[in-house]
């Protein structure tokens, strides 16, 4: 049931509001006819003569579902590290750090 069925402050304040709220759910919206200018409509699976193969329907699925690997960074640095190696002996200067 929709949240609107539910009692609360806001609605259903008279009883004879229970009577007419099954009525007003039983209307159905039709529905209207709206005008897609030919630019604007999709291209018919049917006509794939005409279809580029970009444009055909499956052709997006079909990529949107590949999944792309990211590259991985892998150089660490760390033959650079071995070589060098730690600074024994030396601290960083304090002079550079921000206060």
């Amino acid at each position: 049931m929709n949240k609107d069925g539910c009692f609360n402050y806001v609605h259903m304040h008279q009883q004879r509001n229970a009577d007419n709220f099954e009525d007003m759910c039983k209307d159905k919206l039709p529905a209207d006819e709206i005008y897609v200018p030919p630019q604007h409509q999709p291209i018919n699976p049917e006509d794939e003569d005409d279809v580029v193969p970009d444009q055909h329907a499956a052709f997006g699925i079909t990529k949107a579902t590949q999944n792309v690997k990211e590259t991985a960074w892998k150089d660490f640095g760390l033959g650079r590290l071995m070589s060098k190696g730690p600074m024994l002996g030396k601290t960083p200067s304090v002079k550079n750090l921000p206060r």
